[in-house]
């Protein structure tokens, strides 16, 4: 049995990787970009992780404000 390697369905180097992502997102009626498909496959973990410890620590920043304005009025 060979496998076509040209055949975006089968293949996994070059750009052909995200081409499958591509179709699948088409597929599902939304847009495909390259950084959503490098979060989906986990290339950019450390992004990710960068941004969610961001929002917890605005989130975590904006607490101490708020109970200081109760605390105000």
């Amino acid at each position: 049995m060979t496998v076509d390697l040209t055949d975006s369905k089968n293949a996994t180097h070059h750009w052909y990787p995200f081409l499958k992502y591509q179709e699948e997102c088409a597929a599902a009626g939304k847009e495909a970009t390259v950084n959503d498909w490098m979060r989906s496959t986990g290339k950019l973990q450390a992004r990710v992780d960068f941004e969610e410890a961001k929002k917890a620590a605005e989130a975590e920043a904006v607490k101490p404000k708020a109970t200081s304005v109760k605390n105000e009025e």
